[in-house]
C-alpha cells in the first residue's frame, strides 16, 4: 500500500478558503489584511488578484520571520496580463502578477490602508526563479509612456546646460526636444551664447565689459571663439577677457596705434570660466582716440 507523506505542518497555511503547500487565497477588505505565503523551497510567486475594490495592495517580506518590510524597489512584481513591472497592486479586478522570493522567509500582500470592495488574492508558489524577459524592463514606446518589454536606446531631453557630476558618473545620451542625438560639439543649441560689440565699440576706457553673465551653481562660462578689430588708437593698448569681475586674464591681445584688421580667433580648447562667473572683456589702458570691437562666441556647461 503507497505511504503518504504530508509536508511539514510550517508549510501549511490557513489564510482563506485555499490551503496547500504552495498555494494560499483569502480576501483584502479591511487595513491590515494579508494572504501570506511561507517561502521555504519557494523562488518565486504568482498572484491573482479578483473582486471588485479599491485601493493599494502592497507586497511585504520578512527574512526573520517577525519584521515585514515593503519591497519597494521597481519590478518588484510584473503583471503578466498588462507586460508591466509595478511597486504595488492598483484598484483594478482580475490582474495576474508575478514576483521573485527566493531568500524570503515569508511573502505577503497586504493592505496598508483602507480597502472598500473586497479584493480575493490567491498567491501560488513556484521552486524556479522568475528569469526571462521580465528581468529587464524596457523603455516606453515612441510617443509614450507606457513601460514596455522593448529594450530601447534612450537619451534625456537637454534644453539648458546639464549640471556637473562626479567623475566616472553614469550619465544619459543627450536629445534635443527634436529627438536628435546631439552630436555637436561642448553642448545642446540651447547652451549656446554670443555676444556683439557694442555700437561704436569700446573707446578710451579700462572699464570692463561682460561678455556673458554668470551661470547658476556648477555652470561654467566657455569661450569658442572670437573676433576683434581695432581702428587707429590715440595709445595702445591689451585687450583681455577675464574670469570675473576683475578676475584672472583667460586671455589678452596688444593692439598698437595702428589699430588692427578683423582678426578671428578660434579655441581648439574652449576658454573654460569658473562656476557660476560672469566672463569680461577690457582693454587695459585706456585708447584716447579710436574704437576697439570685440565680439565672442562660446557656451555653458559643467
Amino acid at each position: 500500500m503507497p505511504t503518504t507523506i504530508s509536508p511539514p505542518a510550517e508549510n501549511i497555511l490557513a489564510h482563506g478558503n485555499i490551503t496547500t503547500q504552495n498555494l494560499v487565497s483569502a480576501g483584502i477588505a479591511t487595513a491590515g489584511s494579508a494572504v501570506e505565503m511561507n517561502c521555504e523551497g519557494v523562488g518565486s510567486v504568482k498572484i491573482q488578484v479578483t473582486g471588485t475594490y479599491t485601493g493599494a495592495l502592497t507586497p511585504q517580506a520578512t527574512i526573520d520571520g517577525v519584521t515585514w518590510l515593503t519591497i519597494a524597489y521597481p519590478g518588484v512584481l510584473y503583471r503578466v496580463d498588462a507586460g508591466s513591472p509595478s511597486t504595488t497592486i492598483a484598484s483594478a479586478a482580475d490582474n495576474i502578477y508575478e514576483a521573485s522570493v527566493a531568500g524570503f522567509t515569508k511573502f505577503r500582500i497586504t493592505a496598508l490602508a483602507a480597502v472598500t470592495g473586497t479584493a480575493v488574492v490567491t498567491i501560488n508558489g513556484a521552486r524556479g526563479v522568475i528569469t526571462g524577459v521580465q528581468a529587464i524592463q524596457g523603455a516606453a514606446f515612441d510617443g509614450t509612456t507606457t513601460t514596455t518589454l522593448r529594450l530601447l536606446v534612450g537619451g534625456t531631453v537637454r534644453t539648458a546646460a546639464a549640471a556637473a557630476v562626479a567623475v566616472s558618473s553614469v550619465v544619459n545620451l543627450p536629445i534635443t526636444s527634436g529627438r536628435q542625438v546631439i552630436q555637436k560639439p561642448f553642448g545642446p543649441a540651447e547652451t549656446d551664447w554670443v555676444y556683439a560689440a557694442a555700437t561704436g565699440g569700446i573707446t578710451n576706457t579700462t572699464t570692463a565689459v561682460t561678455i556673458k553673465a554668470a551661470g547658476a551653481a556648477n555652470i561654467r562660462n566657455y569661450v569658442t571663439g572670437l573676433d576683434i578689430m581695432a581702428q587707429a588708437l590715440g595709445a595702445a593698448t591689451e585687450v583681455a577677457i577675464r574670469d570675473g569681475a576683475g578676475g584672472a586674464v583667460l586671455w589678452r591681445t596688444y593692439i598698437g596705434t595702428g589699430g588692427q584688421i578683423m582678426t578671428h580667433v578660434n579655441f581648439p580648447t574652449p576658454l573654460k570660466g569658473t562656476a557660476a562667473t560672469l566672463l569680461e572683456v577690457v582693454t587695459l589702458t585706456a585708447s584716447v582716440t579710436g574704437a576697439v570691437f570685440f565680439n565672442a562666441q562660446g557656451y555653458q556647461g559643467g
